[in-house]
């Protein structure tokens, strides 16, 4: 079998889900799903138990004798963010290695939003005319949910919340057989995690149309003819929905659309949830798509691979998520991109230097672009304050790990010197020190380049020679300040790099 195809194994919280994707056409050979509900468990104990462990290491032998049958040689594993909330993730992460030989990688939420946005850019028909006009991505998974909001055919910012079907119906399960108005209550809980992500979409923009995916949606699938990956509807077909579901009973509702308890348990805060934004947002059309997930790992991993048949830019949306946060905190504008301007100018022309590639490029831009998000905290050590700011936040697309290392970076920018080696940072390892320690100075240096905060440098010239790195800057006014400002900052540069770096000015008239 080609290398170009690929396995994914995707093990959610109801679910374990596998394709096998030729990357090359991005057609798929083989799929399928095998119901292990461990959403059950965590959201009520908390933990994975026993048997629902069995299950899940059960399913994932059977899904390795697919792949192995196909021939399959590389299949990547991940676990989502559900699974990761268990008290006994780690464990039943070990047992998974040790009974099957897989390694699960764990996703972050801003990673599963950023896969699965993916999915929908490359995947959804005619998504770019759809979001001409503000459009709303709903991903409904059982424990969370992702609403994502796109206009002018562009990704504007994305927010999850802890209000997924099955975890609310597992939180308010006790409700339902003590109040007589649960349907009443259940809508005003799900009001109420509404509200921030009310108050953060745009005043100036209408949200027309509401994209509905995810693993929970399982009503709304059953109205996706067989072949299709989306279909639409209007309010007004919701509307019937709505008043279906709030009035049927949970045994109807599993004879009338094949449900499964569980499935069944999830209809109504799901339908609730989707009416509350269609009322609140004045929604008018609907798609209802069946992409998860697991397309938006068969995506990225295309784009990894030099696939042509994915035309996307897989960094756009991160690279959004990241001015979307640096707006939040009011960054100087022209600040951030003269400091990213520099950055990313002298890591092309340093490379033999560092020798760095482009996903180290990416993060340096993401941490020039939000390294002085602190300062909305305080001025005084606003670095610091970007540090921890940065890890609590959902920037899209990276990993726990280049989350924490942009932090890092976005701390050390300034001239608080950490030790050389950065060994004081034990949680990472030497590799990714390393890259922290060469961002970090090239992003020092960037910043020192608009050090008066006035853009004076229009451009600079940069040499590697034998003794030095030499800047030449062509400048409007004097640079003196940013000269000596470079002089404190650059030597974490000469430190890292074996060489001192001097800036010489040259005003333009």
């Amino acid at each position: 079998m080609a290398v170009s195809e690929q396995g994914f194994v995707v093990i959610g919280a109801q679910s374990v889900s596998f394709a096998i994707t030729n990357l090359r056409t991005m057609d798929i050979i083989e799929q399928g799903q095998y119901p292990v509900a461990i959403g059950e468990d965590i959201f009520a104990a908390h933990e994975i138990e026993p048997d629902t462990v069995d299950a899940l290491v059960l399913a994932l032998q059977m899904i390795g004798q697919v792949l192995a049958d196909y021939g399959v040689r590389e299949t990547q594993v991940v676990g989502s963010h559900s699974f990761y909330e268990a008290k006994n993730a780690q464990f039943v992460r070990d047992q998974i290695l040790s009974r099957t030989g897989w390694t699960l990688q764990p996703l972050t939420l801003s990673q599963e939003s950023f896969f699965r946005t993916q999915a929908v850019l490359a995947k959804f028909p005619h998504f770019e005319a759809v979001t001409q006009t503000g459009t709303l991505l709903i991903d409904i998974s059982s424990g969370t949910v992702e609403l994502t909001a796109f206009n002018g055919g562009e990704f504007g910012f994305s927010r999850n919340l802890s209000i997924g079907p099955l975890r609310v119906f597992e939180v308010m399960s006790d409700l339902q057989r003590s109040v007589p108005n649960y349907v009443e209550v259940m809508r005003d809980y799900i009001d109420s995690m509404l509200v921030d992500f009310m108050r953060l979409l745009p005043r100036d923009v209408h949200y027309p149309n509401m994209v509905l995916m995810g693993s929970a949606l399982s009503l709304f699938e059953t109205l996706i003819p067989t072949g299709e990956r989306t279909v639409e509807t209007d309010s007004e077909g919701l509307a019937m929905i709505y008043h279906e579901v709030t009035h049927a009973s949970d045994q109807y509702l599993s004879d009338q659309y094949g449900l499964t308890p569980t499935q069944t348990a999830q209809v109504l805060p799901t339908v609730l949830l989707v009416y509350r934004l269609v009322k609140n947002l004045h929604s008018e059309r609907l798609w209802i798509s069946n992409l998860k997930l697991l397309d938006g790992l068969q995506v990225n991993w295309a784009v990894a691979a030099g696939s042509k048949a994915v035309t996307i830019d897989p960094t756009k949306e991160i690279l959004i998520s990241a001015r979307n946060l640096a707006d939040r905190y009011q960054v100087d504008v022209r600040h951030r991109e003269s400091t990213v301007t520099f950055a990313l100018q002298l890591f092309d022309r340093l490379h033999r230097l560092h020798g760095l590639g482009r996903r180290e490029r990416l993060l340096l831009e993401i941490a020039a672009t939000v390294n002085d998000i602190g300062s909305y905290i305080d001025t005084h050590k606003h670095y610091e304050h970007s540090d921890y700011i940065i890890q609590a936040s959902e920037l899209m697309g990276l990993t726990a790990a280049e989350q924490r290392m942009v932090a890092t970076i976005a701390r050390y920018h300034s001239s608080d010197t950490p030790q050389t080696d950065l060994s004081d940072l034990h949680e990472l390892n030497s590799k990714r020190r390393l890259v922290i320690a060469k961002l970090s100075a090239l992003l020092r240096v960037a910043d020192s380049l608009d050090a008066s905060r006035q853009q004076k440098i229009a451009k600079i010239r940069v040499s590697v020679q034998p003794d030095k790195v030499l800047l030449t800057a062509t400048a409007s006014d004097d640079v003196e300040l940013e000269r000596w400002t470079l002089r404190r900052k650059g030597q974490f540069f000469a430190a890292v790099f074996g060489l001192p770096i001097e800036l010489k000015g040259r005003t333009r008239l």
